[in-house]
């Protein structure tokens, strides 16, 4: 199944789309090794707006996924290839300095970007789906979202995201800090 929060394929898929794609399959102790990737082993540059991975000797287009997205922002990050596999995994961002730092921790902002809702204006429901105006620091944005209920995850006590139709996600950080119009329309959906 795929992980929407990650944006990526599970395990099993990586592995059947490789094979669909005449990449020979990986065994198991391919699959199961891990690569540790730090500042000895791998260097990270940005080309384009895109980042590269050069790991022995050899540079790869890249894609960095959260391993735990709401709980480690910087830690146990995933490095991908374009294909999905697995390259290895950065223990936390704080091992890399200066500017690979900070191309690291730009680029999981930009890949995790998620507004935070402020207030809620308005939610209605047709079909299956239900169409939300909300207010963020950028302003008024209006978005879908199909079975709302699996749409909307309680990270924790009080943290909320929403993953609309787009793919897009909005946060409440703390919904007992909404005004009460706003948490009596959210409070349908919890």
């Amino acid at each position: 199944m795929d992980d929407f929060m990650h944006g990526r394929p599970g395990p099993g898929r990586r592995e059947r789309d490789g094979e669909k794609h005449g990449a020979p399959a990986r065994s198991l102790d391919e699959i199961s090794k891990t690569v540790w990737l730090t500042p000895e082993n791998a260097v990270f540059s940005s080309r384009n707006g895109l980042l590269w991975l050069t790991l022995d000797g050899k540079e790869t287009r890249v894609i960095l996924c959260r391993e735990f997205p709401f709980d480690c922002l910087w830690e146990y990050i995933s490095v991908l290839d374009e294909e999905h596999r697995e390259l290895g995994i950065i223990r936390s961002t704080g091992l890399f300095a200066g500017e690979t730092r900070e191309l690291l921790e730009n680029e999981l902002r930009r890949r995790y970007y998620a507004p935070e809702v402020l207030r809620i204006l308005s939610v209605k429901e047709r079909y299956g789906f239900s169409y939300w105006k909300v207010q963020t620091p950028e302003g008024e944005v209006r978005f879908t979202l199909h079975d709302t209920y699996r749409s909307i995850q309680r990270v924790d006590a009080g943290r909320i995201v929403f993953s609309d139709v787009n793919g897009n996600r909005f946060e409440i950080p703390d919904v007992s800090k909404l005004d009460a119009k706003s948490q009596r329309r959210l409070e349908l959906y919890l």
